[in-house]
């Protein structure tokens, strides 16, 4: 029973550490291409409040969820190589996300710059959770 309860405990870590990762990686991401963000979104630095912590925490919680999401399914499917693991994020990634948002952006008629972009995120992310959570499984 300690020994189940200490991997229960492991494996919380590793998602939490996955979903940590992916949020300071969208940080990243977006102080290399906020410019281009914010011309793809037609928005400018006056649009966004930094103060506000509500879409930082609201990216904080979507990351923990996606990495706990992806966890069930890493170990669900229990890949047995790189490949395996790699087809499982990548796949993740484009048949879920990619195609459910696709349509978002185009009735909101935003750009493809601007989707490649948010997305380019989530797959590098996808990848990095992935290979952090396949340590645990």
């Amino acid at each position: 029973m300690a020994r189940e309860l200490l991997g229960g405990f492991m494996e919380a870590v590793w998602v939490l550490l996955a979903g940590i990762i992916n949020f300071i990686l969208g940080g990243l991401w977006y102080a290399l291409l906020g410019k281009q963000w914010m011309s793809a979104w037609g928005i400018s630095e006056k649009d966004i409040n930094r103060k506000d912590p509500t879409p930082y925490l609201i990216a904080f919680i979507g990351s923990l969820w996606a990495a706990y999401g992806l966890f069930l399914v890493i170990k669900h499917i229990q890949p047995k190589n790189i490949e395996e693991l790699l087809t499982i994020g990548v796949g993740a990634w484009l048949l879920l996300f990619v195609g459910m948002g696709a349509k978002h952006y185009a009735f909101a008629g935003k750009s493809l710059n601007a989707f490649l972009i948010d997305y380019g995120l989530d797959l590098i992310g996808f990848i990095v959770m992935s290979l952090i959570i396949w340590n645990i499984s």
